[in-house]
């Protein structure tokens, strides 16, 4: 650890982001010194809801799903 304290902490960030969604941006970006970090905020598309996001093949629930699992 530095023992400096963060330029932007990720409460902050959040909160811009979040702001932002709400006002309909696309993109967000920081600037950290002098290196800029962008955040696209893309909506997901209808195949890629949260409730599809869960069933990966490698979801430890699908695997537990299959026939013959303990």
């Amino acid at each position: 650890m530095s023992g400096r304290p963060a330029e932007i902490r990720q409460r902050d960030s959040k909160q811009i982001i979040n702001a932002a969604k709400k006002a309909g941006a696309k993109s967000v970006e920081f600037r950290i010194g002098t290196v800029p970090v962008i955040v696209h905020l893309a909506e997901p598309a209808d195949n890629e809801t949260a409730d599809n996001a869960d069933d990966s093949n490698n979801s430890f629930d699908k695997i537990m799903r299959k026939p013959g699992a303990v």
